[in-house]
């Protein structure tokens, strides 16, 4: 009997100048923060790759906020499944994007680019332990999360509920979230807590190299 399908969901920004990790600028400027962004997302493609490429069954899928596809191939190159986030705030496009995944049948995780210390081993417990749990989350220590993933046999309806009314950007993400697939009666696996790099005092989880 062939293995589950997996899928990991990348979440990023096309860099735009004065768009990208905005609470950086007031430190970096805006073509500093826009380098910290493009650094990220390159470790964390790196990281995703060679993820990728050790597992059988397991795609990735990078959804993009801004700029057009063309860009994002300029950007990226060729060889990832691009699409562009769909939904009215950042709930809406997470669970546009995780019931994709539902509807194909694969138990599905979605991280964004802002958390350097996310690795290969972190990613395979993340989808090993849907095997026995509805949900996934990876709480940050700033009071969001890192990662969410949920279960192919989720209801898409229900997948929806897990972001309606939370305070995005806030630190009572994760907490109200937890609340949310609680009240869902979702069996949940909590990850590991990382940091992830928003501010200026973040920088220090990330050996970046700003350049001139």
């Amino acid at each position: 009997m062939p293995s589950l399908k997996k899928r990991v969901i990348l979440f990023t920004r096309y860099p735009q100048m004065g768009k990208c990790k905005t609470r950086l600028i007031p430190k970096l400027g805006n073509h500093g923060a826009l380098q910290i962004h493009g650094q990220l997302v390159s470790h964390m493609l790196k990281t995703l790759q060679h993820f990728i490429v050790s597992r059988k069954n397991t795609s990735l899928h990078i959804y993009y906020h801004g700029g057009t596809q063309n860009e994002m191939r300029q950007w990226l190159g060729d060889g990832y499944l691009l699409k562009q986030q769909q939904g009215n705030d950042l709930g809406e496009r997470m669970a546009d994007a995780l019931i994709h995944g539902i509807i194909q049948g694969e138990n599905s995780i979605l991280i964004g680019s802002d958390c350097p210390s996310m690795d290969s081993p972190l990613l395979n417990t993340a989808l090993e332990v849907l095997r026995n749990n509805d949900m996934v989350l990876g709480p940050c220590h700033d009071g969001g999360y890192y990662l969410i993933g949920v279960a192919a046999h989720i209801p898409p309806e229900t997948c929806k509920k897990l972001f309606k009314n939370i305070p995005w950007g806030s630190e009572h993400v994760f907490a109200r979230s937890l609340q949310q697939a609680h009240n869902l009666d979702l069996d949940t696996h909590i990850l590991k807590k990382l940091h992830d790099i928003d501010t200026a005092e973040d920088l220090k989880h990330f050996h970046y190299s700003p350049k001139p």
